[in-house]
């Protein structure tokens, strides 16, 4: 058995190799026609726009959404950030506490950080040796929620329990 020269990358969260479908659909927009489809004063522009415009259109449809329910971001991070802030941002109205766990991803403990500066409380639930989280732990931390203002404060967190 003969090892492969380079390692084997396995890091596919952070990117991962694209689709030769995908490629084919995007080359044009690399090589022929390389507009930003925010500039509207010129025929790449145009196309450009009108590309993301059915890209969005075609996801929309296949998760059976709006199309202007599809934001477009530059990575994980971005898009991290806009979900917990906006959420946040949100449902202020009805409450300031956010459920997370303390093995989450930088990207998702930032913004969490950055919203405990603004006021919010955030608990940082932990988990076992399996990565899980007690869901006893959880139901705690949103009854406090809960009690804090008669039921009315915003949850970042979904549990479905499956017995």
């Amino acid at each position: 058995m003969t090892l492969p020269t380079a390692p084997l990358y396995l890091d596919c969260q952070a990117t991962t190799p694209v689709d030769p479908r995908v490629v084919a659909a995007m080359l044009p927009y690399f090589t022929d026609q390389p507009g930003n489809p925010s500039s509207q004063s010129h025929l790449y522009g145009w196309q450009a726009a009108a590309a993301v415009k059915q890209a969005r259109a075609r996801i929309a449809a296949a998760i059976n959404a709006q199309p202007q329910e599809i934001l477009f971001t530059s990575g994980a991070s971005e898009a991290n950030n806009l979900a917990i802030k906006g959420v946040a941002e949100a449902y202020l109205a009805k409450g300031r506490h956010l459920i997370t766990v303390q093995t989450e991803h930088p990207a998702v403990l930032e913004p969490c950080r950055y919203l405990e500066k603004l006021g919010f409380e955030v608990t940082y639930l932990t988990v076992d040796s399996h990565g899980l989280v007690n869901l006893a732990d959880l139901a705690a931390a949103q009854r406090r929620s809960r009690s804090a203002d008669g039921g009315n404060r915003a949850r970042c967190s979904r549990v479905d329990r499956r017995d």
